[in-house]
């Protein structure tokens, strides 16, 4: 089959590697939507801190099984399906409290095992979630980063109906928690530093937005609570900088929390820890939970949540080198990419 392998940072090449045939638990899935995540782009630069290599990339996919292991039962050859990309244990303490996306021996797709930048990719039974009829497959690759939104807003930040929430970050996590957290009934304002980023999200329905560039963050939350703070403020940036978590803190009322849930290739973040214990803030992360698969395709199955208005770029799984660049490069409108595997993918 064609994959994208990466062999080090900014070295990724299309290669022609051996189709997976399934293990007992698992089956094989032809991919036809891999979408490019903000994590593609820190791996594609050998920064991401559970990397290794040779590696394919993908961990946002949806396609049809076309081969069964010997001990699947519950699902066809020919079923539409999206998956869940971590593979946990099961046996640990984590897995048996439920928990499995911390899972101790915790192993994730497209980082420390093969992703979905191919034409097939192997995955367990467990990790697989049926396609609603009415679901594209682009739809559907846009479900695991919908679902990291979903279960940091819904299961960590827990917002109560008025709560004044900001999200930082309009890019496809931090629209996706924006989105929930309306739904779940509190008042939201989204921060970006990109004006055509921030236009999305109010095409979107998001009432509050802010450029954290025109201004002092503080002043500005503030400003929009009434002099308290923000209730709770969600951090969805992550990437190479330490400013967010530190405008997070600037903003967030006392008592208040903060919820981290962009990823951080550098491994780091300064925070002011003095300032964070004498005002009480809480503080906490959240990752992409399997759980949270079946209401994302509730969601957008129902209408509530249409990928197809944030997927900005369909390009052939041949130029993934080239949408990866395409994220990276801001002063293009880019927001979620779909790759497509079997769409003018020659190796050359």
């Amino acid at each position: 089959m064609k994959a994208m392998v990466l062999h080090g940072g900014g070295d990724l090449r299309a290669e022609v590697v051996p189709d997976p045939a399934p293990a007992p638990n698992e089956v094989v899935v032809k991919v036809h939507a891999c979408s490019i995540c903000g994590s593609d782009l820190h791996a594609f630069h050998g920064k991401h801190p559970r990397l290794t290599f040779p590696r394919v990339l993908g961990h946002e996919f949806a396609g049809e099984i076309v081969a069964l292991g010997g001990a699947v039962k519950g699902y066809r050859t020919g079923q539409r399906v999206c998956c869940d990309i971590d593979f946990a244990c099961g046996q640990c303490g984590p897995c048996r409290d439920g928990r499995g996306n911390i899972c101790e021996r915790l192993r994730t797709m497209g980082f420390d095992c093969d992703g979905a930048y191919a034409q097939y990719a192997p995955v367990p039974e467990f990790n697989l979630h049926p396609l609603p009829d009415n679901v594209t497959y682009d739809q559907a690759s846009a479900v695991q980063v919908l679902g990291i939104s979903y279960h940091a807003v819904a299961d960590r930040v827990r917002p109560r109906a008025g709560d004044r929430i900001a999200v930082i970050g309009a890019g496809p996590v931090g629209l996706g928690a924006a989105l929930i957290a309306l739904a779940l009934g509190a008042e939201v304002t989204i921060l970006d530093i990109l004006e055509y980023r921030l236009a999305l999200a109010r095409a979107l329905g998001v009432p509050g937005t802010l450029n954290s560039n025109d201004g002092d963050v503080r002043e500005r939350a503030l400003a929009a609570t009434g002099g308290r703070g923000f209730d709770r403020v969600v951090e969805c940036v992550g990437g190479f900088q330490e400013r967010t978590v530190a405008d997070a803190v600037r903003m967030v009322k006392r008592g208040g929390q903060i919820t981290v849930v962009g990823t951080f290739p550098e491994n780091r973040a300064t925070i002011p820890i003095a300032y964070i214990k004498d005002r009480e803030i809480d503080l906490n992360f959240s990752r992409g939970n399997f759980r949270a698969f079946p209401p994302c395709l509730e969601l957008i199955a129902g209408g509530k949540v249409n990928p197809d208005r944030y997927i900005s770029h369909r390009i052939p799984l041949a130029r993934a080198e080239d949408a990866l660049r395409l994220l990276e490069a801001r002063d293009l409108e880019a927001h979620k990419i779909v790759l497509h595997p079997w769409a003018g993918a020659q190796v050359s």
